[in-house]
């Protein structure tokens, strides 16, 4: 290869997008489920609109009022239109997404950073990528990797029509702006705190004021599909529109940020977005701060607005500070790519260094040690298991265990679908209804336990047989891994707060004390390494 013509080659940047798509497959044909537990609602959620048409609630969670979706349902939809339109379980289509997803997010980084430094720089910036623990998130079958697709280039094309006085190109950067609308609300958030950045910037730095002109072009897709869904809203359901009136979006469609922050570290950003990212990064930055270009000052401000953000908690703005890092990374490493070409320019121009062996052995060096840490973090068992922490143990939620795919199977085969069910791990739960289409009932607490067995912490009334007839809970499942250690002298119920869902405890083995345990008008029908159902008898 002819390094001294690299610069000429615009084919680089398909290199990391490619290196992307191999190092995804490795989890994907090693593991038969998806990555992550977030897949299992996602799929949920799929179903719901392939079963139910668009709809703003799941009727199968939290049963039989039915439980707000509050995602945007673009990524749900193309699950639903390759599932059905190929015939292929919803599961096996969100799995083999995983490398096609990290493939063009490597890809649509590498480009915006060729567009803003050159081919070599575009390709560095995909390798830097790879490079990074977050690769781990990168290839995760999610809404936000869809929308991580469309977040570069909206920037860049915002900024090109900066640069070019064109305002089409801001008008462009804006459709795809409905695209991460459409598809996950922290990507939508971050891409318009980068674009209101960008805009302030060249208003205060540049006096341009013309700017005007290039933000009324990005929003203007944006205003007009607003417009058209509530002409379509007010004609065809006017009932949506009064209850967002009167209730507010966030009421009526779910959508919510409300989530619990976890607050990270120093050496937690850097563990995360990598040795690598952070040593060309920097010596991009320097040369940035020297050069003082519009471009330079765009990536500072798009990663310094992203790393503001990720400690917005400290002004009482509610972030996951962790889910932040991919943002942060992006234009990182895009800066990281700048300070990869900038070195290799340094070698290029230094006599003692110019040879082509000596250019070959850095690319060389930094590329094999970008793909090496991206193999390793795929390679590890650690990436396919999660778990949700809390103050008792740790659960792990994903992938599906024997015992809960054993279990979804006896309810396909044996369970009454018209019929719901409660369950003391609701992790399992929505697994259990994306499998089976069984609704399940919230509120385990009310439903579980005689009047021999107390919830410690709470005064709740157990429910007569009457009750469960008339919120039709045909089963109480319980899952045996919920125990607390070491049992306790008494018998009784604990709620315990996770991430997402309660965790319903028991002081004692439930095995054990089953009969001691179930209501009066159950019987157990059903039971694995992990869990014991209990159908309840309406007669």
């Amino acid at each position: 290869m002819n390094l001294i013509n690299l610069k000429d080659k615009k084919f680089l940047i398909a290199l990391p997008a490619l290196a992307a798509l191999f190092i995804a497959l490795i989890p994907t044909l090693k593991y038969q489920w998806p990555l992550g537990w977030d897949i299992i609602y996602h799929i949920q959620y799929a179903q719901v609109y392939t079963n139910y048409g668009f709809t703003l609630t799941d009727p199968l969670l939290q049963f039989p009022v039915g439980k707000k979706i509050g995602y945007p349902p673009l990524f749900h939809f193309l699950i639903a239109v390759l599932g059905s339109g190929l015939g292929i379980d919803y599961f096996q289509i969100s799995r083999f997404l995983q490398p096609i997803l990290a493939m063009l997010v490597v890809l649509s980084v590498s480009y915006v950073g060729y567009k803003f430094y050159g081919p070599i720089a575009g390709c560095g910036a995909g390798f830097l990528m790879l490079s990074s623990y977050l690769v781990s998130r990168i290839i995760l079958p999610l809404p936000e990797n869809l929308a991580l697709i469309f977040l570069p280039l909206a920037v860049y094309l915002y900024y090109k029509s900066l640069i070019n006085s064109k305002i089409k190109f801001a008008f462009y950067s804006g459709l795809l702006f409905i695209a991460v609308v459409l598809t996950h609300q922290a990507a939508t958030l971050c891409l318009f705190l980068v674009i209101v950045s960008v805009t302030i910037m060249e208003l205060v730095v540049y006096r341009n004021l013309g700017v005007w002109k290039s933000i009324t072009s990005f929003f203007i897709p944006l205003v007009s599909l607003l417009i058209t869904i509530i002409i379509f809203i007010q004609i065809w359901a006017p009932e949506i529109l009064q209850n967002i009136i009167q209730h507010g979006i966030f009421s009526v469609t779910g959508l919510s940020t409300s989530i619990n922050n976890r607050p990270l570290g120093i050496f937690s950003y850097l563990g995360n977005l990598g040795i690598l990212v952070l040593i060309f990064a920097i010596i991009g930055l320097i040369n940035s701060l020297k050069n003082h270009q519009k471009k330079d000052l765009v990536i500072l401000l798009w990663t310094i607005s992203m790393l503001i953000l990720s400690y917005a908690y400290l002004f009482g703005i509610n972030v996951i500070s962790y889910r932040v890092l991919i943002y942060i990374l992006i234009p990182l490493s895009i800066l990281g790519g700048s300070g990869f070409y900038f070195v290799y320019l340094k070698i290029k121009d230094k006599e003692i260094l110019s040879s082509k062996k000596i250019q070959t052995c850095f690319l060389v060096l930094i590329i094999g040690l970008s793909l090496l840490n991206g193999f390793l973090t795929v390679a590890s068992p650690k990436i396919a298991i999660f778990g949700v922490k809390n103050e008792i143990n740790t659960v792990q939620i994903a992938p599906p265990s024997n015992s809960e795919v054993d279990l979804a199977n006896w309810l396909n085969e044996n369970g009454n679908k018209s019929r719901s069910f409660v369950i003391s791990n609701q992790f399992t739960g929505t697994f259990l209804v994306t499998k089976t289409n069984i609704p399940l009932h919230f509120g385990f607490e009310y439903y579980s336990t005689n009047e021999k067995v107390p919830i410690q912490g709470k005064f709740v009334n157990n429910s007569p047989l009457t009750a469960f007839r008339d919120e039709n809970i045909g089963y109480i499942i319980y899952d045996k891994r919920l125990i607390i250690i070491p049992p306790e002298n008494y018998l009784s119920m604990r709620i315990i707060d996770s991430e997402f869902y309660p965790l319903y405890y028991f002081t004692q083995d439930i095995a054990t004390n089953i009969n001691e345990i179930k209501p009066d008008f159950s019987r157990v029908v059903y039971e694995n390494q992990d869990f014991i159902v209990c159908e309840v008898d309406f007669k």
